[in-house]
């Protein structure tokens, strides 16, 4: 301990009495994104072009959906749609078209 200074600044140099603090080893992290990946079996890829081939079909006929769209609302409200022989031939179409699926 070196007094030398006590009676100018007050101060007490203690350096010399203990060794140089060391710094501890640091751990650095290194962020790091997680890659997603998915795998798409070829039944979705199927399906998915099947659907994408129903859209640009109702696009197609955008024109005339309108009034076809109408005209069932009409025929829903005035009980032209209740009948048995329209929902059966509704249920023949959709026999028809593979609705169910396969």
């Amino acid at each position: 301990m070196d007094i030398r200074d006590i009676g100018k600044t007050g101060n007490v140099d203690r350096s010399g009495d203990r060794p140089k603090r060391t710094e501890a080893p640091r751990d650095y992290v290194i962020p790091s994104v997680a890659r997603d990946e998915a795998k798409i079996s070829q039944k979705s890829r199927e399906t998915a072009a099947a659907v994408e081939g129903l859209t640009e079909r109702a696009r197609r006929d955008g024109s005339e959906r309108a009034g076809v769209v109408e005209a069932a609302r009409t025929k829903l409200q005035n009980g032209g749609l209740d009948a048995p022989a329209v929902l059966a031939a509704t249920a023949e179409r959709l026999l028809g078209a593979k609705f169910l699926g396969e």
